[in-house]
């Protein structure tokens, strides 16, 4: 997951995670800072200056996934997931189908380096 939005979810400010692909899993996982694709614009338009990057920072439980059939469902849920018009369009998100990742819990634990893969992951600590 890309910066800002790995420190927002683990931070506990974003609640829902925009994905464009539906998954079955639920429950546990780690949050992995990708190294790549940090969003200079998006950061600034949180706060920050800069966040770690090619660690684990944290682990969050997936709840449950809702798929958003429309715009007006999906803006609707903007004060959970953070993404304006403005940031859709920036991701490339726009024209995409969305599903949102309902996080229930959030736990940040020390950062390890660790290379990350599209998607879940298994972690060997």
């Amino acid at each position: 997951m890309s910066q800002p939005w790995a420190e927002l979810l683990i931070s506990g400010k974003k609640k829902i995670e925009i994905r464009t692909k539906n998954t079955s899993h639920r429950g546990w996982f780690y949050i992995y800072a990708a190294k790549k694709d940090t969003k200079e614009n998006v950061m600034k338009k949180f706060g920050f200056k800069s966040l770690p990057t090619g660690v684990i920072i944290g682990k969050a439980f997936l709840k449950d996934v809702k798929k958003y059939q429309n715009d007006k469902e999906f803006y609707k849920d903007s004060r959970f997931h953070l993404a304006t018009r403005n940031i859709i369009k920036i991701e490339g998100w726009d024209l995409k189908t969305k599903y949102g990742y309902i996080i229930s819990k959030t736990q940040r634990i020390r950062a390890f380096p660790y290379r990350g893969l599209p998607g879940f992951f298994p972690v060997k600590k």
